[in-house]
């Protein structure tokens, strides 16, 4: 039988660790690619700093190709994971919000986004404008007709991995104006416990919450991944 660590896994993206168990023969790559929905964001953007039992830095890993046990990791240690993108950096006021900016280009190759449906609408009206003010709030009450507390669901929003949980509110918001859907999470990926500032609109754990436009939200039948497939 394999040797087997237990790991405490901690990330920039997240206060809170997790402990997992990893084989000692795993490579550093296929670690990373492990992480990738704890982390939020992709193996490339991923820097992986090692700690020992006493929590002493002892650097950072770096060579993909070796496992675990042949750069130095060893049961008990602490494996920190950054995402150098930034794009777990927390926001102040409407941090609990989990957005993203991509360019136009990147944007207009999108099939699911406000400016895909804007195009279809003018094709379906004989090329008549959709109003800015409108395309937005349109597309995002559409979307929400089809989710419903209680859904299953996976969160994309714009180039951030994929991330799984449970619809858990479906409506409007005092912190910003539209739809909103407010999805507890499977793992601690989240912005907040289910509240923002001060109004509770469901339940959860710190970190565990997080609120996203319905058009980045899909439904269907996405259990919860085991741990080989985070």
């Amino acid at each position: 039988m394999s040797e087997v660590y237990d790991l405490e896994i901690t990330t920039n993206a997240t206060d809170f660790p997790m402990e997992k168990k990893y084989a000692a023969t795993i490579s550093l790559n296929d670690l990373k690619k492990k992480l990738e929905l704890v982390v939020g964001t992709t193996a490339e953007s991923m820097r992986i700093q090692l700690f020992d039992g006493d929590d002493q830095l002892k650097g950072e890993l770096t060579d993909g190709s070796k496992s675990l046990k042949d750069l130095g990791v060893r049961d008990g240690y602490r494996i920190h994971a950054v995402d150098v993108t930034g794009g777990n950096e927390d926001f102040k006021d409407e941090s609990m919000v989990e957005k993203y900016e991509m360019s136009d280009d990147a944007y207009d190759k999108r099939t699911d986004s406000v400016r895909a449906w804007k195009k279809k609408m003018q094709e379906e009206q004989g090329g008549g404008a959709v109003p800015v003010e409108k395309e937005g709030d349109t597309a995002n009450e559409e979307a929400a007709k089809g989710i419903k507390i209680g859904d299953r669901c996976e969160v994309t929003v714009g180039a951030h991995m994929t991330r799984r949980g449970e619809v858990a509110f479906v409506g409007a918001t005092k912190f910003k104006d539209g739809i909103w859907v407010g999805v507890k999470y499977d793992e601690p990926v989240g912005k907040n416990d289910g509240s923002v500032t001060g109004v509770r609109y469901f339940e959860c754990e710190p970190k565990y919450g997080g609120f996203v436009r319905p058009v980045d939200v899909k439904v269907g039948d996405y259990p919860e991944l085991s741990i080989d497939e985070i």
